[in-house]
């Protein structure tokens, strides 16, 4: 049972050299020059950005937002949701707010940024956007929409809105 423990050891450590050196062999026979330690510094540095662009991305606050036009003059009918940015149905020349509260509960800065996507992205405004919030610092943000005199009665305008908060590690 030992010898075939000794097997496997081994067997993983020639695989993990075979990777290795697979790696090595490829970088070298596709650019006819062995792995210099400034190329292992610039994957290294890439990959860690890489894997920060993901972290923000994934850690990003994603809000459905949908507004409906509706007949008439002055009406508003306004979905109660903390999920979405839901505006309701809004008719012609008629406006709703959405507030979100965004709080930083950790020990660096945050800069924040967002992006709006969808049919709804020329209809709304963003009050705050493209700023920075500090440790322990909380805000609200202010989303409108206006619906203008031209929108087509029963139409319905759909998108997203995502909001990025990126570490600023004190800079």
């Amino acid at each position: 049972m030992n010898e075939d423990m000794n097997q496997v050891t081994t067997d993983k450590e020639s695989v993990s050299a075979k990777i290795k050196s697979g790696l090595k062999n490829w970088f070298k026979t596709s650019t006819d020059k062995p792995l210099t330690k400034w190329d292992k510094t610039i994957l290294i540095v890439v990959a860690v950005l890489a894997l920060f662009i993901f972290y923000v991305a994934l850690d990003a606050n994603k809000y459905r937002a949908t507004v409906h036009v509706i007949e008439g003059e002055g009406k508003v009918g306004v979905n109660p949701t903390d999920l979405a940015l839901d505006f309701g149905d809004l008719s012609r020349g008629t406006s709703a707010v959405r507030r979100v509260d965004l709080q930083n509960g950790t020990f660096m800065p945050m800069y924040v940024f967002m992006v709006k996507t969808g049919g709804i992205s020329s209809l709304v405004k963003i009050d705050k956007n493209n700023f920075r919030l500090n440790p322990r610092e909380q805000t609200k943000i202010e989303y409108t929409v206006y619906m203008p005199a031209s929108a087509p009665v029963d139409a319905t305008y759909n998108g997203r809105v995502y909001l990025f908060k990126v570490p600023t590690f004190g800079l």
